[in-house]
């Protein structure tokens, strides 16, 4: 199933020094997994319906327009959720509260204050 306009976006971009990324890659290994056993990208019974979500990463460069100049030693994430509706979005929410490594994955929040974007709307898309 596709998304558009009138479905609802979760995602946070963080900048994590390039000597944590094992740490953080195997948490977001974690969380994959998790959201592979708890949610589906069709109507699945027992699973929560989600349209997309995908995790990138990329080494941060000292300068995005000339690449030659070289990497600064930072890894950039992004984790990007679309969600049916708010509903959906809050029992993503409700349902993480119950993954085991929660805790661990806010933790994150705090040591690298990421960008996030909770409940956000869709207003570009081919």
């Amino acid at each position: 199933m596709s998304f558009g306009k009138e479905n609802i976006t979760f995602g946070f971009t963080m900048r994590v020094p390039e000597s944590d990324a094992a740490h953080v890659d195997e948490l977001i290994e974690s969380h994959a997994s998790w959201m592979k056993d708890t949610h589906s990208l069709v109507e699945e019974e027992g699973k929560l319906h989600t349209l997309e979500y995908y995790v990138t990463k990329a080494p941060e460069f000292n300068d995005m327009m000339d690449p030659s100049k070289g990497t600064n030693g930072n890894i950039i994430y992004s984790l990007n959720e679309v969600h049916i509706d708010g509903e959906h979005l809050n029992k993503h929410s409700e349902m993480g509260q119950s993954w085991e490594r929660i805790n661990e994955f806010f933790e994150l929040f705090s040591k690298y204050e990421p960008l996030v974007l909770m409940g956000g709307s869709i207003t570009a898309k081919l």
